[in-house]
């Protein structure tokens, strides 16, 4: 599939009974009762009337066909009729209401779960699911499956117009009821022969509307790549692919919402007919009046127009009971990093940390990122992580920030199992700045108060000029009020690894966590934030993942890791004097930015 190949990869990780879907969809509304119960109310009333106006045109027609007519029982049934009608109308407009004041609400507690649970994962769900399929299950699944509420509203307002409408019938003549409702059995087989088949393309279509989603993100996130190699008639391409099946489900959901519609008007037009010619034969043998023949035909009407409205049912509430498949899988899923039923909160950390015979596996496969890894950093210690690409650097600084779950040994700060501490308090500790920095769309100041909104003017200013970043605002037009946008766009990678930076400082951490910081800004950047460093590594304990040389030379100690085991440790002379791994990794990536460096030649 191209640069979405990604995108169709998705599999949900349960299975929902129809009856569990309607316990817990009903333990849902539970909060919402007093607005169903109205909705209910509006449609028995509305019933009600629907149901009566028949009796009143029989009963105008019954006494026209009288040698002694009254115009004034004709007139009264007349103003009857109009009242009925508004009443119907009236309770219509009250039950819509009612729905528009009860779906926002529902709506918003649904999405507010979905978007709570989401805040609640691991790094590792996220790894499992796109962020277009995720977006698609707080917006249309939640909407779709809001939508299932007015559906069953309406629905329960149909059967019971259909239940009354029959005892009605069955009222006037008994013998035509039963031969009504000889014709029912197939329709309601036509009905549930669709439920399957429904659910199917259901899951098929919303399956696609995530495809949709994710192949929208990747292609914006990625635009500048795809400029870059002119790829942007190849997306446009893949993306026709995946529109395309988006339209292929679309059609057939459609096809299978109204394919039997043609076969259903059929058999109710067949029925109908039959009930028209006996009904004429009983009035010309005098058995029947014309006036109850007359409310007979009005009442299969309504008998067969719920049944109708049924034939488009099923479909529709395997639409929005697929949708809450996808909703219950966000719902139910439970984060893989495990907390002990009694955590401790914290304050203040000291700062010493210690991995003890750590297992970690991302995919629990058996492919082991650490096998048996232990690790002690004292507190205050500035420690310098290097090695190639996937030796284990990040995975190491992920387990420390609890994003991940390993699967044995202990990871303990200052003596404590970190499974032990409360994530929020214990997190409040770390400081985290990545290569890669995100920015959220708003103000710089909102971004550095991220970590502590409630900083002062001065803990703010203090943070900015310790990384000398108010040149940067100083430099802005808005200052430090100054728009970033969406992901930072605007500033240099520089500019923004300053401001993270200073949002990392403003909390003041224990534990600072430098991910390969630096290795993205220019020399001019990465002088400001050398200067800066050693005041901010003060009496921190700090674990660097660089690619600087300036930035490995200022620590107290170098690990050098490879396939998740630590072969070397020493000072940055220690480990050149032993000619080891060290000694290669800085001949190959780092020599070269040694002030006294001369490159060979000739």
């Amino acid at each position: 599939m191209g640069l979405y190949r990604g995108v169709f990869s998705e599999k949900r990780e349960r299975e929902y009974s129809d009856r569990e879907l309607f316990t817990r969809y009903a333990h849902r509304i539970v909060p919402f009762k007093k607005s169903v119960t109205l909705i209910s109310l509006f449609i028995l009333i509305s019933t009600v009337a629907d149901i009566i106006i028949p009796l009143i045109v029989g009963f105008a027609v019954d006494v026209f066909e009288k040698p002694d007519r009254d115009f004034s029982i004709v007139l009264g049934a007349g103003v009857v009729y109009l009242i009925l009608s508004a009443a119907i109308w009236v309770m219509f407009s009250l039950r819509r209401r009612e729905i528009g004041n009860f779906m926002p609400y529902f709506l918003e507690n649904l999405r507010m779960d979905i978007f709570d649970k989401l805040q609640e994962q691991d790094m590792s769900f996220y790894d499992k699911h796109l962020s277009g399929s995720l977006n698609s299950r707080v917006s249309n699944d939640a909407l779709d499956f809001g939508n299932t509420t007015i559906l069953l509203a309406d629905t329960m307002g149909n059967l019971l117009v259909s239940a009354l409408t029959f005892a009605i019938l069955f009222w006037l003549n008994p013998t035509l009821a039963l031969i009504t409702l000889a014709g029912v059995p197939f329709l309601f087989v036509l009905m549930f022969s669709l439920r399957k088949l429904a659910r199917i393309v259901s899951r098929a279509y919303r399956k696609s509307i995530g495809n949709i989603n994710n192949a929208m993100v990747e292609s914006i996130e990625g635009i500048q790549v795809c400029k870059s190699y002119g790829q942007e008639a190849t997306v446009s391409e893949q993306f026709h692919e995946t529109n395309k099946e988006y339209f292929g489900t679309a059609y057939r959901l459609t096809a299978v919402t109204h394919v039997w519609r043609a076969i259903l008007e059929t058999i109710t037009a067949l029925i109908l007919v039959t009930i028209v010619y006996l009904g004429g034969q009983l009035v010309l043998q005098g058995v029947s009046t014309t006036a109850i023949i007359l409310m007979y035909i009005l009442y299969i009407q309504r008998f067969f127009r719920p049944i109708m409205i049924l034939a488009t049912f099923f479909p529709q509430l395997s639409a929005g009971m697929a949708a809450y498949e996808r909703i219950l899988d966000i719902l139910d899923s439970k984060p893989n990093v495990k907390q002990n039923p009694v955590l401790r909160g914290v304050d203040a950390l000291e700062g010493e940390i210690v991995f003890e015979n750590v297992d970690f596996s991302y995919r629990n496969d058996g492919e082991w990122v650490f096998k048996g890894f232990s690790l002690k950093i004292a507190k205050g210690e500035k420690l310098a992580v290097v090695g190639h690409t996937g030796a284990g650097k990040s995975s190491l600084v992920n387990l420390l920030a609890r994003f991940y779950e390993f699967q044995g040994g202990s990871i303990k700060i200052d003596g404590i199992d970190i499974r032990d501490l409360k994530l929020d308090s214990y997190r409040r500790n770390l400081g985290m700045v990545q290569q890669d920095v995100f920015l959220f769309s708003g103000t710089i100041e909102e971004n550095i108060r991220y970590g502590r909104r409630d900083a002062s003017e001065e803990d703010l200013w203090k943070a900015i000029r310790s990384v000398h970043a108010e040149e940067l605002i100083e430099y802005l037009h808005d200052g430090i009020q100054t728009q970033v946008g969406e992901r930072g766009g605007g500033l240099s990678v520089g500019q923004k690894q300053l401001i993270s930076f200073a949002r990392a400082l403003l909390t003041d951490p224990k534990i600072l966590i430098l991910d390969e910081a630096t290795s993205s800004v220019d020399a001019y950047t990465e002088a400001i934030i050398q200067e800066a460093l050693e005041v901010l590594l003060e009496n921190r304990t700090s674990i660097i993942i660089a690619h600087r040389l300036s930035t490995i030379l200022n620590a107290d100690r170098i690990i050098v890791m490879e396939k998740g085991q630590i072969i070397e440790e020493g000072t940055h002379e220690a480990l050149l004097a032993q000619g080891g791994k060290y000694g290669q990794l800085y001949k190959q990536y780092y020599e070269h930015q040694s002030l006294d460096w001369v490159p060979i030649t000739g």
